[in-house]
């Protein structure tokens, strides 16, 4: 693995892993990607030009592409990546991803307050606290269930005093930085919405929550479904910011492993797959069936992944003579490129509604983003949907507007 020797060098910045996250057993290589692109790289800089101005962009920015390996635990049903880059450089106030600002998000929102719903509909907590808050968008929505709320995430470090509503106790660290104990009311719910999956050391953060939490914490945590990831074939959901890959079965052995007390999971398939699992101090009485994956299996099932991406790319091939947009300006468009064998030079632009994102680029792909009412007409254009997490919304717009050809690159919506 060439870049990453590299870049270890140069930034000592990758941590490679060996052991299980949840469980400490052997991993098992899965799948390699090497020379993975880096995602979260929009930029109002030309591509051409970011290179030759590196002092631009993050310190991460200076290399494109870090070579990485996905391994799995046969002995828990774990899923992770083998080299970690470091937080600090993937992470901060640059980081892109705002929840009130993607419609996904705030679906899936909807989703995890249903959750919540279902098992303390009546319930009002003393203080709530959300690991991952990100710009408070959920913690927005808890203000009527809990007299103090709680935020940690490092991409508010040095600008905790920005936020709106100033009743939200906000800490711009790590989790690992900040003393639970010291706060002024033990957490009574404890909420972490996509956030997990990205910890390096998962376990020690929820069995230091539960340590840290009132007796009677309700714990909902919601990840990316690794289960829903395979069933699906969204292998263009595995990236460098997504250290760990959660089955329900590693789920239940880590809740094994911190003295947790399963109570209920539900699956969201149309935001990353997501599962949410409900649990509380205290051992479990008796636990769902989950199914353990083999390696085979899951290479199998990448291997199909890949040719969907080849044929896809063929079909594109065949309409690069004419006008081809994408649409949907996607964070992850890096890595669909890398999955299709592309740059997306071949497109005049990719269309987006957000007009926050006219004009961007991304500093590792040579296409810029223009605002959809720029165009008035697809009648004689061909359309690549690049972002595929929002393909219902996008299908709809499309086949109103009738563009020649509309490809979408996956087979299961």
């Amino acid at each position: 693995m060439s870049n990453q020797g590299e870049f270890s060098t140069r930034r000592g910045s990758i941590d490679q892993r060996e052991r299980c996250s949840i469980c400490s057993g052997a991993l098992l290589a899965a799948i390699e990607l090497p020379a993975l692109p880096l995602t979260d790289t929009f930029c109002l800089t030309p591509v051409q030009e970011a290179f030759k101005q590196p002092e631009l962009f993050r310190s991460a920015a200076a290399l494109s592409i870090v070579d990485q390996r996905l391994l799995y635990c046969q002995a828990c049903g774990h899923g992770q990546l083998q080299n970690l880059i470091a937080p600090e450089q993937l992470y901060g106030s640059h980081y892109c991803f705002r929840s009130s600002a993607s419609a996904t998000a705030r679906k899936g929102t909807d989703f995890f307050m249903a959750v919540l719903d279902e098992v303390a509909s009546d319930r009002r907590f003393r203080c709530a606290l959300d690991l991952g808050c990100n710009d408070l968008y959920l913690l927005g929505r808890l203000a009527s269930r809990a007299e103090l709320r709680v935020g940690i995430d490092p991409v508010w470090g040095g600008r905790e005093d920005e936020r709106a509503d100033k009743s939200i106790l906000l800490f711009g660290k790590n989790v690992d930085a900040v003393d639970l104990n010291a706060l002024p009311e033990k957490p009574d719910l404890i909420v972490c919405r996509h956030t997990l999956e990205h910890l390096v050391e998962p376990r020690q953060v929820v069995e230091s929550l539960m340590n840290s939490a009132a007796d009677d914490a309700l714990f909902i945590f919601e990840v990316p479904g690794f289960d829903g990831l395979l069933e699906r074939l969204r292998f263009d959901q595995v990236f460098h910011q997504h250290a760990q890959y959660f089955t329900l079965a590693s789920f239940l052995r880590l809740l094994d492993g911190v003295g947790g007390r399963y109570l209920l999971h539900r699956y969201n398939y149309h935001d990353w797959g997501a599962m949410a699992v409900v649990f509380a101090r205290g051992k479990t009485a008796a636990q769902p069936e989950a199914r353990r994956w083999l390696p085979a299996e899951i290479q199998s099932r990448y291997r199909l992944f890949q040719a969907q991406m080849r044929l896809s790319k063929e079909a594109l091939d065949l309409h690069t003579d004419g006008i081809v947009y994408g649409y949907g300006a996607a964070q992850m468009l890096p890595v669909l490129g890398y999955h299709l064998g592309t740059d997306f030079g071949e497109l005049v632009a990719v269309l987006d509604d957000d007009p926050a994102k006219d004009g961007l680029g991304y500093w590792n792909l040579p296409v810029k983003v223009m605002h959809s009412s720029h165009v008035g007409d697809l009648a004689q254009s061909t359309v690549l949907i690049t972002a595929v997490d929002n393909v219902q919304g996008i299908m709809q717009k499309l086949l109103s507007q009738r563009p020649r050809h509309i490809i979408y690159p996956l087979s299961i919506i």
